[in-house]
């Protein structure tokens, strides 16, 4: 017999043989093990963070398209929507800061009173900055949303 295994007697008198690798895990088994748990929470991570950047970018997207809509005129709601995603923190995680873009349909009269405003935010975001580790390349987060423009509004 090799060094694997051992025999054994059991309590009613049988034989039987002992392997080690008889349930029971190795070192190496568990370290195997442990780099798949970091490895796995590394990910966690990293998803958790996207998530969150993808949120963050939405939330400043329907605020800016609301500052848009609040907005006298369409030259005074691109300005509006300009300063609302200015003022949010995205430039601290998009690199170059946000782009923000404003579109505006008119309403069945033909005016701004009662159309509506869309707002497109993207933002470009450098992986290293979401897994907190060095890793090549950039993801690019894009929201856009539409608001009411207040027909009744002064």
């Amino acid at each position: 017999m090799d060094g694997c295994c051992v025999r054994v007697e059991t309590v009613d008198g049988r034989r039987a043989i002992w392997r080690s690798d008889d349930g029971i895990a190795t070192p190496v088994e568990m370290m195997q093990l442990l780099v798949f748990c970091v490895v796995a929470l590394a990910f966690l991570g990293f998803v958790g963070r996207l998530h969150a950047a993808a949120t963050q970018v939405t939330n400043t997207a329907q605020a800016a398209a609301r500052a848009a809509s609040q907005a006298a005129d369409p030259e005074s709601a691109r300005v509006a929507a300009g300063e609302m995603a200015a003022s949010s923190t995205l430039d601290s995680r998009c690199e170059g800061g946000a782009h923000v873009s404003m579109t505006w349909e008119p309403s069945p009269a033909g005016s701004w009173r009662g159309g509506s405003v869309t707002v497109e935010l993207s933002c470009v975001v450098r992986n290293r900055a979401l897994t907190g580790a060095w890793t090549p390349g950039v993801r690019t987060m894009v929201a856009r949303d539409t608001q009411p423009v207040d027909r009744y509004q002064q």
